[in-house]
């Protein structure tokens, strides 16, 4: 059994010994909470694959590699529905967050063809729209008709900045 998890265990016994009872789920070791060891509150749901990964991971961002703690803190997660809200709980504050995926697109508020909430690209046939076409302001796309405006850094017109909006197969 990994220290952390002996010493966590350990105060543990000392707060059911002596701390009145809504005071004894945590206590904070090492300047890390752990779930005090007190009468579990037997799971009557697995633990998922995805919940088991996040606190397999959790693990490893602590520096946690024993084999043995880690069989243990799983097992327990698995017996425990405490202890499993703990350790989910640390892994989705404490694990990294994936980045979010950069979005190129552009909102026809964003757009210079945009005058009188009528395309102007639309207007002179660039794209295939109706000559009148009023489109959803506010909806982000990737239009070949789009013109940067002055706030734009990327200067680059639709049909350079997503040439495969226009590209055919063969060729022309």
């Amino acid at each position: 059994m990994g220290e952390w998890l002996q010493r966590a265990a350990m105060i543990a016994k000392s707060d059911r010994e002596e701390a009145p009872p809504h005071q004894r789920r945590f206590r904070t070791v090492s300047s890390v909470s752990v779930p005090a060891i007190t009468q579990p509150q037997i799971s009557h749901r697995l633990l998922s694959a995805q919940e088991q990964a996040a606190i397999r991971a959790w693990l490893a961002l602590i520096e946690e590699t024993d084999p043995a703690t880690i069989a243990e803190v799983i097992g327990q997660c698995q017996r425990d529905a405490d202890a499993r809200d703990y350790f989910t709980g640390r892994a989705a504050a404490e694990l990294p967050k994936p980045g979010t995926f950069p979005d190129d697109r552009r909102t026809c508020d964003q757009c210079a063809n945009l005058i009188a909430r009528r395309c102007q690209a639309a207007k002179r046939g660039e794209i295939v729209a109706s000559r009148d076409y009023e489109p959803i302001r506010d909806l982000p796309r990737r239009c070949e008709g789009y013109a940067p405006c002055a706030a734009d850094t990327d200067r680059r017109p639709g049909r350079e900045r997503w040439p495969g909006l226009t590209d055919t197969k063969g060729g022309e």
